[in-house]
């Protein structure tokens, strides 16, 4: 009797998780984006270097969390224009000595994308962080400041694709 309705409890909740409709926010994302994308970058003149490093994550996103293909301008079916506004780093932690340890890089990127079948435009302007530690070094190197701001860019690319998947 016990295993009868173990077995009926779990066939229901089964059931019930199968049958409720839910959709990953990026199958929603690929309804609004469309299957094929042109991306746009910006350039900044401060961060040139990040600017390409932003293009390459939004495509990577796109192709691998929206399974749509990056396309030219001409035959996309939305076209994503990105500008990374502003970089910052700000101290969290310091040690005995007062030297900054502990480190929060903050990025705003802008993300405006055109649906070029219904002819909306919607801009939002993302922000993403990443935490980091300097470890014995108390300074900031290039390639430090480099990887910090490319891994908060991916936080801000996953905030968009989020907001777009819930606009539907």
């Amino acid at each position: 009797m016990e295993k009868i309705l173990s077995f009926l409890i779990l066939s229901v909740l089964l059931v019930g998780l199968v049958g409720c409709g839910y959709q990953p926010i990026a199958h929603q994302a690929n309804k609004v984006l469309g299957n094929k994308v042109f991306v746009e970058v910006k350039i900044s003149l401060r961060d040139s270097q990040n600017s390409i490093a932003l293009k390459d994550a939004i495509s990577q996103s796109i192709f691998e969390r929206l399974h749509s293909r990056i396309a030219k301008k001409e035959e996309a079916d939305s076209v994503v224009e990105v500008e990374l506004k502003n970089v910052g780093f700000h101290s969290l932690a310091e040690n005995r000595t007062g030297f900054a340890t502990f480190y929060r890089c903050e990025v705003n990127v802008q993300f405006k994308y055109t649906n070029r079948l219904t002819q909306s435009i919607r801009i939002f302007s993302k922000k993403g962080y990443y935490n980091f530690s300097l470890g014995a070094a108390s300074v900031i190197t290039d390639s430090t400041r480099v990887e910090a701001i490319d891994k908060a860019v991916i936080q801000a690319v996953d905030g968009f694709i989020s907001q777009v998947g819930i606009e539907i």
